[in-house]
């Protein structure tokens, strides 16, 4: 090869690694995508999951109604509204207990006060390891005896020193304070136990039944023992009497005694929305063995959750629940007969 031919065969060559387009067949590059912003992906909000969750406290016995420590979720079978749910989970938690005492009315012609002490004093003593208690009663005024404790010792000295009865009721004024209080502790084993003659002796209508929807609102279990039955008992025994002739005083005795029978009626409601018990024993020893029977559901709660398979309304909303047992010889009982929406997380 001459020299001119080697030269020109160089600017070929040179002319074509400059400009690569120019050669026949030879296809470009198409550019990568642009990358998106990083800025811009982090304004977008993240997407957030929430998980609704009921919480209801149920009753386990077994077949001779003992508890049962051995409940476990596959043992249990939730309806709400007659619709089968799924457990998330079954634990036993401790136990809160606010003691209202409405120590007015015919209390003290009951001759109950000795008997409530008794019963308040040997349920404090029978609580379990973290559970807390808390007190309040209506003398001349509603007051907090007690704020929520652990120490049943000392619930014990408030009860024998410090609790002592009212020349009227206000029982409208201590489900308004109770409702207060039980916002305090967490939904699930939470129990307000209320002893009551049951009447006001200037009852307030709307106050009362404003009380009652309070009250429930907590979702704690309500236990009422009405001295009622008690309180007519006195009247009629007072009214006999052929000496007292005070014709207007035995009238007003008598409308006393026909209202405690309306009362009874707003308490059992009251209960029945909560799960509760309302007992209305005829003598202090039928008080002590009911007052006993209401702790030993106490003692035997567990609280369940479960996740419902259609989400509560945002205006609000209210279902009936029923618990069953899926184990030959187990109980089970709600103490709740409704659950409302649970709170948002």
């Amino acid at each position: 090869m001459s020299r001119r031919t080697f030269r020109s065969c160089l600017l070929c060559a040179a002319l074509l690694a400059s400009s690569p387009g120019l050669c026949r067949g030879q296809q470009q590059t198409a550019a990568p995508p642009a990358q998106e912003p990083a800025a811009e992906k982090e304004d977008q909000a993240p997407v957030r999951v929430f998980t609704e969750e009921v919480v209801l406290p149920v009753v386990a016995y077994d077949f001779k109604g003992r508890f049962d420590p051995t409940l476990e979720k596959e043992d249990v079978l939730v309806l709400e509204d007659g619709e089968p749910q799924r457990v998330r989970s079954v634990r036993r938690v401790p136990a809160n207990v606010l003691l209202v005492f409405d120590m007015g009315g015919l209390m003290t012609a009951t001759r109950s006060m000795n008997t409530t002490r008794d019963i308040a004093l040997k349920f404090v003593a029978g609580l379990g390891p973290g559970d807390q208690a808390a007190v309040i009663q209506n003398s001349t005024r509603v007051e907090l005896l007690s704020d929520w404790t652990a120490d049943a010792a000392a619930v014990g000295r408030v009860l024998r020193t410090q609790l002592f009865s009212s020349r009227s009721s206000r029982l409208s004024r201590c489900l308004l304070a109770a409702a207060d209080k039980l916002r305090e502790r967490p939904v699930g084993n939470t129990h307000v136990f209320i002893f009551t003659d049951g009447v006001e002796s200037q009852g307030d209508k709307a106050l009362f039944e404003g009380a009652l929807k309070r009250l429930a609102a907590t979702q704690a279990t309500a236990h009422v023992i009405a001295y009622s039955a008690l309180a007519r008992e006195a009247v009629k025994t007072r009214n006999s009497n052929i000496f007292d002739l005070d014709f207007q005083m035995k009238r007003s005795r008598k409308r006393y005694a026909e209202e405690t029978k309306r009362q009874d009626e707003k308490l059992a409601a009251l209960v029945a929305e909560t799960g509760g018990r309302l007992f209305v024993p005829a003598s202090d020893a039928e008080a002590l063995a009911q007052a006993e029977e209401a702790a030993r559901d106490i003692g035997a709660q567990y609280v369940v959750t479960y996740a419902p398979k259609r989400p509560f309304a945002a205006g609000g909303e209210r279902r009936r629940v029923a618990v069953s047992s899926r184990r030959v010889g187990l109980q089970l009982v709600a103490m709740r007969a409704y659950v409302s929406p649970p709170a948002n997380p």
